[in-house]
């Protein structure tokens, strides 16, 4: 383990101002969703607090991914249109893009690409939870997938110096890139991006699957299915080289997830073949 690289991490994680930070308004619209007594008018009172963001949302609604087939020109007739769940998607992507779309140049990823990443994996984490009849969850598969891999923006240029004792730690032991990571440097992404979720007040539901999105096994019982989902789309984007990045390649396929999930060899498969559709869709919504 490199001590002094550590000691800068925690210094950086200690420090909550050091975390990157997003609007207030998308922990409250999460939080707003998961209430029973939250209303239509609510929501859409608190995201216009924030106009820039208004703005956003409203061009989100009416791009072909979201669009239901009518023109949206104001929150609340996006909230009643879409959803609350839905709006409440669109509210997680116009927050969390300043932060997830920046190159990310310890792990090889450009600018653009990790966002990319993110959302491919979100649409197909939604996919995968629709395809098992898992409906009630498919909203936070989709969160869940844009901010899976959030801890790399922090770890980045810790990684970068350290990236050739972390690859041959790799390649010497046969492990994980996220294990390399822990042994060389104390901490991995995963540990990371649940600080930073702790930050943005995020639910333990979104903390677990940035926590154990690569060992599903780990996860509590109760974040199993929706970690394992959201594994299983990130395996599957990077296999196909979505946002692959320095690391993508040393990530495996976890067996455990794909039996949690319940997911059939013709199931991923199919799952595959849809790739160019969801690739169509993420540059609709960038």
């Amino acid at each position: 383990m490199q001590t002094a690289i550590q000691e800068k991490i925690e210094s950086v994680i200690n420090n909550i101002d050091r975390l990157p930070s997003i609007p207030g308004v998308a922990s409250q619209i999460i939080s707003l969703v998961n209430n029973p007594d939250a209303s239509f008018n609510k929501i859409a009172e608190v995201i216009a607090k924030d106009q820039s963001m208004t703005t956003n949302i409203l061009k989100l609604c009416n791009s072909a991914y979201f669009n239901r087939g009518k023109e949206i020109s104001s929150l609340e007739r996006a909230v009643v249109t879409l959803g609350m769940k839905e709006v409440k998607d669109i509210v997680v992507i116009v927050s969390t893009k300043a932060v997830m779309n920046k190159a990310v140049l310890g792990y090889d990823l450009e600018q653009g690409e990790m966002w990319k990443h993110g959302l491919a994996v979100a649409i197909l984490s939604k996919r995968i939870s629709l395809m098992k009849g898992k409906k009630s969850i498919a909203d936070i598969a989709f969160t869940g997938g844009i901010i899976h891999d959030v801890g790399k923006t922090v770890l980045a240029l810790f990684v970068q110096k350290t990236f050739k004792d972390i690859f041959n730690l790799v390649e010497t032991n046969e492990i994980p890139f996220h294990q390399a990571e822990k042994i060389i440097m104390g901490f991995d992404h995963q540990e990371i991006g649940e600080k930073i979720l702790t930050k943005w007040k995020f639910p333990n539901i979104l903390k677990d699957i940035v926590k154990y999105h690569h060992q599903p096994e780990d996860a509590p019982d109760n974040s199993k299915l929706l970690v394992s989902i959201i594994h299983i789309a990130n395996i599957i984007c990077l296999m196909a080289g979505i946002g692959i990045g320095s690391d993508g390649l040393y990530h495996e396929l976890n067996d455990t997830a794909l039996e949690i999930a319940g997911i059939k060899n013709s199931e991923l498969e199919k799952l595959y073949s849809n790739l160019p559709v969801i690739i169509e869709q993420v540059n609709d919504i960038q």
